[in-house]
């Protein structure tokens, strides 16, 4: 984890050092320009301390795109359009992006995969054609060739697409031949990649295990059990695997995160119910900055959390909160149930602000090297 000295405050624990050289202009271009800019700045911490997260943009659909899609085919797949005839998020939930820019939405409410091209200023439904269609999509992942994966819990498989939005491959509930069944999924909720070991990590909720797959749907094999003890699981969700290969599990009911390496060793625990900075209540997305601080969405305390290495703990593997970001409220920066978190590769956080149907999109604020 990168080494960050912050300052403690009561209500707000902020400090950055400075780190890195912001993005260069080539990949500016690649960046989620903001249609709809907040009408008051938001900042994190407040002045006069330096900030840090600023919130950029709210997306609530497709209007904020500002490109109205034909009527007659999107609605006829969703049917939930305002009297405007755009569509509006109803519960966002799964989150990512692939090389080209585009955000891809998973929403529960609407049953649906969504497509947010900022290049394009496009909105759109993601595999329209599939003769599959999504019933409760949750996890979702892009691969490095923009092959797209969906975790869908009423289907209870994994789904892949290529570039086309061709379904590939789709496998979780097959129960295999033999002697020896292979385990089927019974409610796959998180979904992430790792390309260089090529697994594919599902999460199941009502399992309360972690089922890992080859990438070519072959099962190899599951992690814990139902529990609460460490790496045991209570409705496990959201998955996040970094640079190294480990990974990151949001242990929803059990207020925690478990970091596993890519041997499967627990490696580290965040979070836990106490009445300390750092604590969780109800965990729900989980990932990564470019500095890799990590940042923690809680469903309870409609905020995110960042957390990373205070120099003054003697122990180097040790992480502390450092910042939280939002309350519970609608205004633009609030949050009524904050779900998956996504931070593409320009530091720019997207997270999923549920029952408030819409996209907050925050940023990074790196600061330059002296």
């Amino acid at each position: 984890m990168s080494r960050v000295r912050w300052l403690t405050t009561v209500a707000v624990l902020a400090l950055f050092v400075p780190a890195g050289v912001t993005a260069g202009a080539d990949k500016k271009k690649r960046e989620l320009q903001p249609s709809a800019v907040p009408e008051v700045t938001r900042v994190w911490p407040p002045p006069p301390q330096k900030p840090r997260i600023k919130l950029l943009q709210v997306v609530g659909g497709e209007r904020d795109m500002l490109v109205k899609t034909k009527k007659s085919l999107v609605s006829r797949l969703v049917g939930d359009r305002s009297e405007e005839g755009f569509i509006h998020f109803r519960r966002p939930f799964g989150l990512t992006g692939d090389s080209r820019g585009r955000l891809y939405v998973t929403d529960t409410y609407l049953r649906g995969v969504f497509v947010l091209d900022a290049t394009e200023r496009e909105f759109r439904v993601f595999a329209a054609a599939s003769d599959v269609g999504f019933r409760q999509p949750l996890g979702i992942a892009v691969d490095s060739q923009d092959r797209v994966w969906v975790a869908d819990a009423s289907l209870r498989n994994v789904l892949c697409y290529d570039r086309e939005e061709k379904l590939l491959l789709m496998f979780g509930s097959d129960p295999g031949t033999g002697a020896k069944k292979t385990p089927t999924l019974q409610r796959p909720a998180g979904l992430a990649l790792d390309e260089k070991r090529q697994r594919v990590y599902v999460s199941d909720s009502k399992l309360h295990q972690v089922f890992v797959f080859d990438m070519n749907g072959k099962f190899l094999r599951q992690l814990g059990e139902a529990g609460s003890e460490p790496g045991q699981f209570s409705f496990p969700g959201t998955l996040f695997v970094d640079r190294e290969g480990r990974l990151f599990v949001v242990d929803t009911m059990n207020a925690r995160v478990q970091i596993f390496g890519p041997d499967f060793n627990l490696e580290q625990t965040v979070g836990g119910r106490c009445d300390t900075p750092g604590c969780l209540a109800l965990p729900k997305g989980v990932a990564l900055d470019s500095e890799d601080h990590l940042y923690v969405t809680d469903a309870t305390f409609h905020n995110f959390q960042i957390f990373g290495h205070d120099p003054r703990d003697p122990d180097p593997q040790a992480l502390s909160a450092l910042l939280f970001v939002g309350e519970e409220g609608q205004r633009p920066g609030s949050f009524r149930v904050p779900g998956p978190i996504y931070i593409n590769s320009q530091d720019q956080i997207f997270v999923a602000d549920q029952m408030n149907g819409r996209i907050q999109v925050f940023q990074y604020l790196k600061q330059e090297s002296n």
